[in-house]
């Protein structure tokens, strides 16, 4: 077949390079897009600064997705089609985001008490969807050139930038205070009390949620044209340096063997190795049982306290500083994803020691924010402009050091890892989530152990 033009080259990667960012910005953008709006929705629905918790549980019953995906792919491979399966996901979230456009705000009384049981609802489907996304989604970017697996995380960081760039346009409700007069005409007694009710932001949650609907309408068209246009089929990489992915799980399971060193049946032979070497070209050691064990670990450690721990307690640690700090954090928290996908474009890191270190990074950022949720409602420097910056910026140095780290592992598993070393690390992800999500929950909803305020009425 006859090379394309330099120009018409180009320009087909360009357009590759979008659609792979368009179908990537699909993968979370639902959940993320939740998230930066809860500022808004904690005002609004009943289940106040406990709601974050709810959606983390919520998040972990949808992981279990991923785990049928994963033993379907493993164990019955005839039967799993990824290719339908994400064109089910797709259909399922982006009706989803269309619903809570209509219903996001309807309570139901359960147990005595209003809950919003249709937002839930919704929500839960959502999350089946984009946890399902990490064992789907990535794997299927595999069969494209190299570069195209870093340009769909920066989609996926995306799918956080774009929802904040919509929720910092919309802005936060703002509290205020009012004088109530109760009176009791049964009793002939009236008495007064403070209430504390919130300002309209710029536009309502519904045209929010009418922006989520549309990115997941343009993920659903990428998403058609990767899989059956000509212009996807170029970038098609030729051959799989290790084993298809069809044949068997186990590829990088026996690479855990007992000499710790691996049976890479699918690693170059020696005589590719020679030709490799006499072209210049960079031979990749293959990842070992020791490798493999300290990445999934630091994967499970990150999306424990990134995906289930911290987002548990978001309202704690940002509220008691004010709505509008509570709004910074969120959106610009979840900014930071897409900038470290953007720097570990043109700044990989391949050491194991560096990515170690990062992860501790993140972790002196994470016990940071987890004392102010301790000692919510009133954390240190509350009511100074300090404390709420302070808080700010440690929740987008938080998620900045987490994205990098995340990144930075499946760019090592994507360069030498097996076949389904991005399916495990999915796998891996949803793990470290599932754990930190249910620690948390009966800590927020059953034991209190967090305490929430009132602006109007809760004094340090």
């Amino acid at each position: 077949m006859a090379l394309l033009p330099t120009d018409a080259s180009n320009v087909s990667r360009g357009l590759m390079h979008i659609f792979v960012m368009l179908f990537g910005i699909g993968a979370w953008v639902a959940i993320n897009g939740v998230w930066v709006e809860l500022p808004i929705l904690v005002d609004a629905l009943p289940e106040k600064w406990g709601l974050p918790s709810y959606l983390v549980i919520l998040i972990q019953v949808a992981n279990l997705g991923p785990l049928v995906v994963t033993v379907m792919q493993g164990f019955f491979p005839e039967y799993y089609h990824r290719n339908v399966l994400i064109y089910i996901m797709l259909a399922l979230g982006t009706v989803a985001c269309l619903l809570l456009i209509f219903v996001w705000d309807i309570t139901v009384v359960i147990g005595g008490e209003p809950h919003s049981l249709p937002f839930f609802s919704l929500f839960l489907v959502l999350a089946f969807v984009d946890c399902t996304s990490s064992v789907t989604f990535m794997p299927y970017v595999r069969r494209f050139q190299y570069v195209f697996l870093t340009t769909y995380f920066i989609g996926e960081g995306l799918s956080g930038f774009l929802p904040s760039i919509i929720a910092l346009a919309q802005g936060a409700s703002e509290a205020y205070c009012v004088n109530v007069t109760v009176v009791n005409e049964t009793a002939n007694t009236t008495s007064y009390k403070i209430e504390t009710r919130y300002s309209d932001p710029r536009f309502s949650a519904e045209i929010f949620f009418l922006c989520l609907f549309l990115m997941m309408v343009l993920c659903s068209i990428a998403f058609s044209v990767l899989n059956h246009s000509q212009l996807a089929k170029r970038f098609v990489q030729g051959g799989s340096k290790f084993q298809d992915v069809a044949k068997s799980t186990s590829t990088e399971m026996s690479s855990l063997g007992d000499d710790g060193k691996g049976d890479y049946t699918g690693a170059p032979s020696l005589s590719d190795v020679d030709d490799n070497e006499e072209e210049g070209v960079e031979i990749l050691t293959p990842l070992d049982r020791n490798d493999y064990i300290y990445f999934y670990s630091l994967v499970t450690w990150i999306s424990c306290i990134a995906n289930g721990v911290m987002p548990s307690v978001a309202s704690y640690s940002a509220l008691p500083y004010g709505q509008l700090p509570y709004h910074f954090s969120a959106s610009l928290g979840a900014m930071a994803n897409p900038v470290a996908c953007f720097i570990a474009l043109f700044l990989p890191v391949h050491s194991h020691v560096l990515v170690g270190v990062i992860t501790a990074i993140t972790t002196g950022f994470a016990s940071y924010l987890m004392l102010l949720a301790v000692q919510s409602p009133c954390p240190v420097l509350v009511g100074s402009d300090w404390g709420a910056a302070v808080m700010v910026i440690s929740q987008f140095l938080f998620v900045f050091t987490t994205s990098y780290a995340k990144v930075s592992i499946g760019q090592i598993l994507r360069e030498r890892g097996s076949d389904n070393s991005l399916v495990w690390y999915g796998a891996f992800t949803q793990l470290g989530s599932l754990v930190g999500g249910l620690t948390m929950f009966p800590l927020v909803n059953v034991y209190y152990f967090f305490q929430s305020g009132d602006p109007c009425i809760t004094t340090c």
